[in-house]
């Protein structure tokens, strides 16, 4: 049978490519870790698993949380030496 990915699979392409380049990793990496399975409405169509839907959402809660934690130190740094 041929399978046609959906348009989340899609999208979820193009965010790895974003990813790779604004993380500085390997796109390759991130591509392995891509789970599909075939969509219960449409047979010929591979969706994103739930799993892994789940997995892509706290990995990008993870990385906004380390970029919080960068901009706050940064800004008390900053903040530390105009007032000195």
């Amino acid at each position: 049978m041929k399978y046609k990915i959906s348009d989340e699979v899609a999208m979820r392409f193009i965010q790895i490519f974003q990813e790779a380049v604004l993380l500085g990793v390997d796109g390759a990496d991130l591509m392995r870790q891509v789970r599909l399975t075939v969509d219960s409405l449409e047979e010929d169509s591979l969706v994103l698993d739930s799993d892994y839907k789940k997995f892509v959402e706290e990995s990008h809660q993870k990385y906004l949380k380390e970029l919080e934690a960068k901009m706050t130190a940064t800004e008390e740094k900053s903040q530390l030496k105009i007032f000195q």
